[in-house]
């Protein structure tokens, strides 16, 4: 009896051995697969937040591709010449290309879409780009801020302007144009004549402003503004670089970024496991 004891005793110590084997070792497979699962998703998250990074170079040159697209189109024969202005004011002061090209774009559009052609509407979108640059540095305005009221006071609309003390109502317009000897009405004017008397207007009120940014260069507030233009052209010519490869890789990424997607919708639509029930079955 006491024989018997022993054996089974032996037996119990042996059942309890190999039981803590197997938790030890299900412990460190857990372990294991932990560690590596938190691996890939670590190498997940960064191939994630690099391609978004890249993804953004390229964006950016992308838009710099569609500017220039519109920049040559609007100023049509004038492009090159213009071109040639922009990139000698971005060397001089540091401006982004892209935006001054945008802008200067926009205003021959509206200038020719008024009914101004040709040296004329290229000097007034010209001068009214770089009037923009230097109302940003004189009220402390971001470009696209200074460029929106530019624009908007250049189609005719009084408030924008009229903000900052400038008048360009049509009763102010009356006024100039007999200063100018001029006969005809505001009213009776063409689109074009009108828009050319709110150029005079504008650029007749805002003396103050005008070379503000160049008079201003050294101050913190354009240095800042000509740091955040570098950082902008750096950020397009990177992006210049992966636009080539863009075709080859990106279908191989997008179906690398599927898998892991169908992997994880896949793990988060499984069931729950009940332990207790599943033992107790």
């Amino acid at each position: 009896s006491v024989g018997k004891l022993d054996n089974l005793s032996k037996q119990f110590s042996n059942i309890e051995f190999k039981t803590k084997k197997l938790t030890s070792s299900i412990n460190d497979n857990s372990s294991a697969w932990g560690k590596n699962a938190a691996k890939n998703i670590f190498s997940i998250a960064t191939m994630v937040r690099l391609g978004r990074g890249i993804a953004d170079l390229i964006t950016e040159s992308s838009k710099y591709t569609e500017v220039m697209n519109l920049f040559n189109v609007s100023m049509g024969e004038y492009a090159e010449e213009a071109a040639k202005y922009t990139e000698t004011v971005s060397d001089i002061m540091g401006i982004d290309q892209k935006e001054w090209m945008r802008s200067q774009g926009v205003f021959m559009t509206l200038a020719t879409g008024f009914g101004v052609v040709g040296d004329r509407a290229y000097l007034m979108s010209k001068n009214l780009t770089q009037l923009g640059y230097d109302i940003a540095s004189f009220y402390d305005f971001t470009v696209e801020e200074s460029m929106l009221k530019l624009k908007s006071g250049f189609a005719g609309e009084i408030e924008p302007l009229r903000a900052l003390g400038w008048d360009i109502s049509q009763a102010k317009l009356e006024a100039i144009s007999l200063s100018l000897g001029i006969d005809k009405t505001v009213a009776s004017m063409t689109q074009a004549e009108k828009s050319q008397l709110r150029y005079y207007a504008i650029m007749t009120q805002v003396t103050q402003a005008q070379g503000d940014m160049a008079r201003t260069l050294e101050s913190p507030a354009n240095q800042l503004r000509i740091f955040s233009a570098a950082t902008q052209q750096a950020a397009r010519a990177i992006g210049s670089i992966f636009i080539p490869m863009l075709s080859k890789v990106l279908p191989y990424a997008i179906a690398v970024l599927n898998v892991v997607r169908d992997i994880i919708d896949a793990f988060v639509g499984l069931p729950d496991i009940e332990w207790g029930n599943s033992a107790a079955n």
